[in-house]
């Protein structure tokens, strides 16, 4: 049974690979084919287990070594994927190459047993049901090494994303990649699976409890990856200026020199300040840096010059300002005594109740239930 459920594991990880590629070609479509080749070597590389558990190996020896050939290959593609998603417009660079170099020194490596003849392979196979000895106890560590550094790095970009995206939009939740997120925990839980099978509590020949963590692991995957939307929903005019703007430090914001003289930055906050309070934007929740760029007739990173450089402030904090001040407003209407938080905050121009609430503590020092209990006129 438990061999059984390996091979659907092993076979949903190679069918999510074609549903990524295929399916999701129109949303994100660099990154998903990345995100396809990742799942497509993982879903090779455990069915190699159950090849040898149900006899496939002994029937067709010239299979066998092919499917640990993405061992190396697993780790830099799934970091591809994550600077794909993470970057506006990124293009397979050639020095992306070096990520493979591991992969392709253990091909060359392996190359002379993958063309040996099938009875050193059926040796080799036969001997590979014992304890392991040093040299495969090396290179699996090896493996798990390149996996949890470049998971490490992974991660640094996702966080340094999300830090960014404040830049270009005021519900980052929505474009700050959680899935990915998860998706990534989800990839440490297996390796930290695999690494308990191979150095912990070794299974031998027959699959042991790690088969049913993996299947559970690859449908969560497949969850996650399924989900995804555009990250970067801009125009090809807008892409390149919001690509510099995510790559600026924002730490920056409010220090750096503004581009604009002072009499046509004074000119210019006046005139986006009469937009938000008249036309309200920050009403619509998909509101984002170009969106309020076009409201103005400026370009991409004059708008954010604007925003920084005028008020101080990120432009996920100059936006979240006005809405939290327009759901305290809806919060003492009585007209809008009927709606629940969530219709509070959807109203306000957020997007969800979770960035409401983080947004609203943030800038009110109190969370919106508790300021309309605070606010509630005596012995009502």
């Amino acid at each position: 049974m438990l061999n059984l459920l390996n091979v659907i594991g092993s076979g949903s990880a190679i069918f999510l690979a074609f549903l990524v590629i295929t399916v999701r070609r129109s949303t994100n479509t660099i990154a998903n084919r990345w995100l396809g080749a990742f799942l497509l070597e993982l879903g090779l590389f455990i069915l190699d287990d159950s090849l040898a558990v149900f006899g496939v190996y002994k029937s067709y020896p010239p299979l066998i070594g092919w499917f640990n050939l993405p061992l190396f290959a697993l780790a830099p593609s799934l970091f591809l994927t994550v600077s794909q998603f993470v970057s506006v417009g990124r293009r397979f660079r050639s020095r992306d190459i070096w990520h493979f170099v591991p992969f392709l020194l253990f091909f060359l490596l392996s190359l002379p047993f993958l063309l040996s003849s099938d009875a050193i392979k059926l040796e080799v196979l036969a001997s590979s049901y014992k304890p392991m000895d040093w040299s495969d106890k090396i290179l699996f560590f090896m493996v798990v090494v390149q996996m949890v550094a470049y998971l490490f790095f992974s991660l640094q970009k996702l966080r340094k994303h999300r830090k960014n995206l404040e830049n270009i939009t005021a519900a980052p939740d929505e474009a700050g990649l959680n899935w990915l997120l998860y998706f990534l925990y989800g990839v440490i839980g297996m390796v930290m699976i695999w690494f308990a099978e191979l150095f912990v509590w070794p299974t031998g020949a027959d699959a042991g409890w790690y088969s049913i963590a993996y299947f559970a692991a690859v449908y969560l995957l497949g969850f996650f990856a399924l989900r995804q939307k555009e990250v970067f929903p801009f125009s090809k005019n807008d892409e390149e200026e919001v690509r510099v703007i995510m790559e600026e430090n924002t730490d920056w914001v409010g220090v750096r020199r503004s581009l604009f003289a002072a009499e046509k930055l004074e000119k210019l906050k006046s005139h986006l300040l009469e937009k938000m309070e008249t036309e309200k934007p920050y009403l619509d929740p998909e509101l984002n840096l170009p969106g309020l760029a076009h409201h103005l007739k400026l370009s991409v990173h004059e708008m954010s010059e604007l925003v920084n450089a005028g008020f101080g402030e990120n432009f996920a904090q100059f936006v979240n300002r006005y809405r939290v001040e327009e759901s305290k407003r809806l919060l003492h209407s009585e007209k809008h005594a009927h709606l629940s938080m969530v219709g509070i905050a959807f109203e306000a121009g957020f997007n969800s109740k979770t960035a409401f609430n983080t947004a609203f503590k943030k800038l009110a020092g109190m969370s919106p239930t508790e300021y309309k209990a605070e606010s509630a006129p005596a012995g009502a």
